[in-house]
């Protein structure tokens, strides 16, 4: 029998993976003063009141108009009863206040303001009300990091599959994985189960703002959103298993937990260095990630960006109009960003934050055995893939800045630039064994030398021989910090 591994998952960023549940109105009230949601049982909630109230509210749910939710609200509004708690952004308070101030017989107005009122709760046990990540959420995630892997290994042709249309997606999953069915498909085999919160594990109502990547003079189309997010801090608690196939000829390439840990941690480090040249570019914040100490990057949930959740080389995503404009498709990638915000508008943009990201560790004996003792364990510092932490490491906390990176010259390297998407500038070490790249023209000509502009940027675009400086991120990824003429 396989022993099942306990791992743990570290949230990082606003994480929102979508349950198709919303904050009903009678089953909620709002905390001005804490800036809390207070959500319960309408149920329970309806038998605590006295019978006026009883009577009431339920001649207000009788009307069934558009105007009877305001009279809810404020039925609702100053009320406690004991429920699950999520903290609410300012805005969101802001939008509340303005919402319960509208005249009950002004129905356009009140049915504009209802349509930014939706609350999307974040997946959850129905019983407890407490947050959880599906294990369907965390196997897609290292599902997509695989694939991409096997596409950069393969190098399957793109025509083929967008020739397809529908179908195209399948047979080139099928095609990546050298399967063509349920029983050879390699993820049958990889068993991932929920992960339920360890200690305390905070949410709150944020907004999903909408924000173009380059400048324009028309806005993002993107309506913002009302989101429940689990906020960064919270550790899940999870298992995983690769399971080995009875017969080997049905699967022809099985998983293996090196390949699945080993893609995932170069996608979403790469996808991360992705991300954060072209937030920069956009003068948005990134992500400052603490040092993951071996654990792995990770992208869950709702607007994770289309990049992440996408084969690289096959993708066709996506791109509205807006302005009753019909869509494009990019074989690129998204034009904006999706970003947690406090308010649906007027926001600074240096306090936007991307959503999604997270550190994926594995648990070390000692954490096991005080999980299985149900001792409370507030804080933890993810033990890195294949290796058992150190007991006195779980008692430091997470270093608040990560160490200094590693630069490394390559000596003869190939050096080229790809004028498509932006600008990408790549690298690759003379062995060929590692690779790099910078994204953004600007950027590439501000760290290449002058003498190799004209063949870079206005000539072939390629540079058979060159000295590189690079900034190691990974053990995998690297980043260009400098492009010079190879010493004769």
């Amino acid at each position: 029998m396989i022993e099942e591994r306990k791992f743990a998952i570290r949230i990082l960023a606003p994480v929102h993976i979508g349950c198709d549940e919303v904050y009903d109105p009678t089953g909620f009230v709002i905390d001005e003063g804490a800036s809390m949601l207070h959500a319960f049982d309408p149920i329970d909630f309806f038998k605590s009141l006295p019978q006026q109230d009883k009577d009431r509210l339920a001649a207000i749910c009788a009307k069934g108009s558009i105007e009877s939710i305001i009279e809810l609200y404020k039925f609702m509004k100053g009320r406690r009863f004991d429920g699950h708690r999520t903290s609410i952004c300012g805005g969101f308070l802001d939008n509340y206040r303005k919402t319960l101030s509208i005249p009950v017989n002004d129905r356009r107005r009140i049915q504009q303001e209802l349509n930014n009122f939706t609350i999307a709760r974040t997946a959850f046990n129905p019983t407890t009300h407490i947050p959880y990540i599906p294990g369907s959420a965390v196997k897609g995630a290292l599902r997509t990091a695989y694939l991409n892997g096997r596409q950069s290994l393969k190098k399957l042709p793109r025509d083929k599959y967008s020739a397809l249309r529908a179908r195209g997606a399948n047979q080139l999953e099928q095609d990546l994985l050298d399967g063509g069915s349920f029983a050879s498909d390699p993820f049958r085999l990889l068993k991932v189960s929920d992960f339920h919160p360890l200690g305390p594990c905070r949410t709150k109502i944020v907004y999903a703002v909408n924000e173009k990547k380059k400048p324009s003079q028309f806005p993002a189309c993107g309506h913002p959103q009302t989101l429940e997010v689990i906020e960064p801090g919270s550790v899940f608690v999870g298992t995983i298993q690769v399971l080995q196939p009875l017969a080997r000829e049905v699967i022809k390439t099985p998983l293996t937990e090196q390949s699945l840990f080993e893609s995932a941690g170069f996608f979403y480090g790469r996808e991360k260095a992705r991300e954060d040249a072209e937030l920069s570019e956009a003068d948005l914040p990134c992500l400052q990630m603490d040092d993951l100490a071996g654990a792995l990057p990770l992208r869950i949930g709702r607007h994770s960006g289309s990049e992440s959740l996408t084969i690289e080389g096959q993708r066709n995503i996506r791109i509205m109009q807006g302005g009753g404009r019909p869509a494009t498709w990019s074989s690129k990638g998204a034009t904006t960003f999706w970003m947690a915000a406090e308010s649906s508008s007027g926001y600074r943009k240096s306090a936007l934050r991307p959503f999604g990201w997270a550190a994926l560790g594995e648990l070390s004996a000692e954490m096991a055995a005080r999980i299985e003792n149900q001792n409370d364990v507030k804080t933890t510092e993810l033990a890195p893939i294949g290796h058992e932490a150190e007991p006195a490491a779980l008692q430091k906390p997470v270093p608040a800045t990560p160490p200094a990176p590693v630069e490394e010259i390559w000596a003869d390297a190939y050096v080229g630039f790809d004028a498509g998407g932006g600008g990408i500038l790549r690298a690759i070490a003379k062995d060929g064994s590692k690779k790099a790249e910078l994204r953004g023209r600007e950027k590439a000509l501000a760290v290449s030398a002058e003498p190799l502009h004209k063949k870079l940027f206005e000539g072939k675009k390629s540079v058979p021989k060159a000295s590189v400086t690079v900034r190691k991120i990974s053990e995998k990824i690297h980043e260009i910090v400098r492009v010079d003429v190879a010493a004769s």
